[in-house]
């Protein structure tokens, strides 16, 4: 009679589940495509690491991948 309510895991009415957020990881899945840098890095390897290349954007058959 002293033992406090247990409320059910997987009770949807309290917003949990079977795995409380709060013990969980979040995994980010991420598709990539080709960059201007992928294209200069198959020309040479050093260009990876160029500054002209931080923030590279999409050649055109990049795009077509994310579309895909």
């Amino acid at each position: 009679m002293g033992e406090k309510a247990r409320t059910n895991d997987m009770d949807p009415a309290t917003g949990t589940g079977l795995y409380p957020s709060h013990r969980c990881k979040t995994i980010h899945l991420v598709r990539h495509a080709q960059g201007i840098h992928n294209v200069a890095g198959e020309k040479g390897h050093d260009a990876y690491m160029s500054y002209d290349y931080f923030d590279a954007y999409l050649t055109p058959l990049g795009w077509q991948q994310v579309t895909t």
